[in-house]
């Protein structure tokens, strides 16, 4: 191990026994070393193997071969020698196991009790955090026979007691009698968090299970509620209190060795260089008509619903969004926010349930029954009396989509909780003396009834609508050579993700112009809503400008992506002001859209 490390991690160790200027050399600090799994098995195939059987007994060895290390290091240097201080509080931090299902699982509900005491690799969303404590885990003893010390580890299996001993561990002392030495006892920061399996990753009626996590010395306070996490760790078995005449109690834990947070790759998935080829392809081919090619697009998309245009339309701008952009240390949303407002049978849930598949993180809640505390953040009270933080659906879908259907459910002083979620992104919590803020950079889908602070609104109301849906469900088997020609739910959730990883369009001055004269011309309206005619509207129309632009795999916005914004705004509140169409709900769509 010492070579390995001496090969590999030598930079490391000389960060750790003379820190850059930027960090302090402290000798009371913890510091940590990151080891790829991966790489020292293919190094020493002996010793990664007993690693992976035998975490609990390797890992100690190896972090006491880090100390060895820094020590020969220390002893090699002629010059500048005195700059070097030896760290005793040094960690070794696994990471990348070898991709098999042995040591990778990928979802929680994939830990089993025969895990227990080897080191696997889990990846789950975080639900629960607690608060940070401090744990007494090593004391000393001196016994009163022999006059020697020796010293007593807390039991993790135990809930971290510490038993005190009733016999002398010395060879033919045998002592009953113990002073216990208060001054050299040894702690550790100590947290507990909650991960459960990706909601993304759940199949219909599976309930998704959690796992605490234990997190010891430099990993606390790391993560927050709703985080990916990708962690190393160790499962161990609780055995709860001993009671007479009643089964005892155990529960599974993971002891973490290494945490990674995964935050960047919420709302991103592989595609691959075939996929973006075929899209290269697709957009040369409709290089002279695009907004054919955007037709077929959008028809993808719930294909089981007839016509609902500018509906699909509105959808597929609100889950694609526009351009995060950040100033000042202030970060302006890219995100849309969609409220879609039609009598029952209309399709808003079929809607709802598509449109948070096509995003790899999701959330879908109903809003009957829901609280503010199921939308935002629950404060619950542990069993030692400590209080934690368990995330909700906002925060859950961080990086993703909440689809909420039967929004007008929710309670009035319920839904306002959530403006802050959707304005600014985050979300301030004080409850129970926990004062924090957390993330929400999330989609919010909406259907209810009219109205609120969302980017589109969409009503319905067609008496002739049900001849042309019926025409439609008749007629659906002789439909099945066009068909054949829409996306399927696969590539279509791929191309979302590929254009907006790969799109980040900017506003040249003529589509400005558009936006800006659109947004005064609402201001100066006799009929404006005051509450609609806010700056907030300007900043609408960049997104769903930006937003169209992704659609068509645009890095500027041109000025055809400018008046669909406009278009695509103004519909939704003044239905048949630019269109003649009496529903928005229930528009077709255009045969020729480009000469449209």
């Amino acid at each position: 191990m010492i070579a390995y490390l001496e090969k590999y991690h030598l930079q490391d160790i000389r960060d750790i026994l003379c820190p850059p200027l930027t960090l302090t050399n402290d000798d009371t600090i913890h510091y940590s070393v990151f080891i790829d799994v991966s790489h020292f098995m293919s190094a020493n195939i002996e010793i990664g193997s007993i690693l992976l059987s035998y975490p609990t007994e390797l890992i100690p060895i190896f972090e006491r071969a880090l100390i060895k290390t820094q020590q020969r290091h220390i002893e090699k240097q002629e010059v500048m020698k005195e700059q070097f201080k030896l760290k005793t509080f040094v960690h070794v931090r696994l990471h990348t196991l070898p991709q098999c299902s042995e040591v990778t699982k990928t979802s929680v509900r994939s830990v089993r009790s025969c895990d227990a005491n080897r080191l696997i690799s889990v990846s789950g969303t975080v639900i629960k955090t607690g608060p940070i404590k401090m744990l007494e885990y090593k004391k000393i003893y001196i016994c009163k026979k022999c006059k020697k010390s020796f010293d007593i580890v807390a039991d993790r299996e135990q809930f971290n007691s510490i038993t005190k001993p009733t016999q002398c561990p010395i060879e033919d002392c045998g002592g009953k009698s113990f002073i216990s030495r208060e001054d050299e006892i040894v702690c550790r920061d100590y947290q507990e968090i909650k991960i459960q399996d990706k909601i993304s990753q759940l199949h219909v009626g599976s309930i998704p299970r959690s796992i605490l996590v234990v997190l010891e010395d430099d990993l606390v306070d790391v993560v927050k509620a709703g985080d990916d996490v990708i962690l190393t760790g160790i499962p161990f078995r609780r055995w709860k209190t001993f009671k007479n005449d009643a089964r005892c109690g155990v529960d599974m834990a993971v002891w973490s060795n290494h945490i990674r947070i995964g935050n960047e790759k919420k709302s991103a998935m592989n595609v691959t260089e075939e996929l973006k080829s075929e899209f290269k392809h697709f957009w040369e081919k409709y290089k002279e008509n695009p907004l054919a090619g955007r037709s077929l697009i959008l028809k993808s998309m719930c294909p089981q619903l007839f016509g609902l245009y500018f509906v699909k339309l509105a959808v597929a701008l609100t889950i694609i969004g526009g351009v995060p952009m950040k100033k000042n240390n202030t970060r302006i949303r890219g995100e849309s926010h969609l409220l879609i407002v039609g009598d029952p049978g209309t399709g808003k849930s079929q809607f709802l349930k598509y449109a948070s598949k096509l995003s790899p993180r999701y959330v879908m809640t109903n809003g009957i029954g829901t609280t503010s505390a199921g939308l935002t953040v629950m404060a619950s009270k542990e069993s030692g009396g400590d209080w934690a933080l368990e995330a909700g659906a906002l925060v859950l879908a961080d990086g993703g989509v909440c689809c909420i259907d039967e929004f007008d459910a929710i309670r009035e002083h319920d839904r306002v909780t959530i403006h802050e979620a959707m304005e600014q992104q985050t979300l301030s919590i004080a409850k129970a003396g926990l004062v924090c803020k957390l993330n929400t950079r999330t989609t919010v889908l909406a259907a209810c009834n009219p109205k609120g602070k969302y980017d589109l609104e969409a009503n319905s109301q067609d008496e002739e609508w049900d001849n042309r849906v019926s025409s439609f469900i008749l007629n659906e088997q002789q439909m099945e050579e066009e068909d054949s020609q829409l996306w399927s739910f696969d590539k279509l959730r791929a191309y979302i993700s590929y254009i907006k990883s790969e799109y980040h369009p900017q506003i040249p001055p003529e589509s400005g112009r558009i936006l800006t004269e659109y947004y005064r011309l609402q201001r100066r309206a006799d009929r404006r809503v005051a509450a609609r005619t806010t700056i907030r509207l300007l900043e609408s129309l960049v997104r769903l400008a930006q937003a169209h632009a992704r659609l068509m795999c645009r890095k500027e916005v041109t000025v055809q992506d400018a008046v669909m914004s406009v278009l695509t705004v103004d519909i939704s509140s003044n239905t048949s002001s630019l269109l003649n169409v009496s529903s928005v709900l229930h528009s077709n769509f255009p045969d020729d859209p480009d000469s449209d």
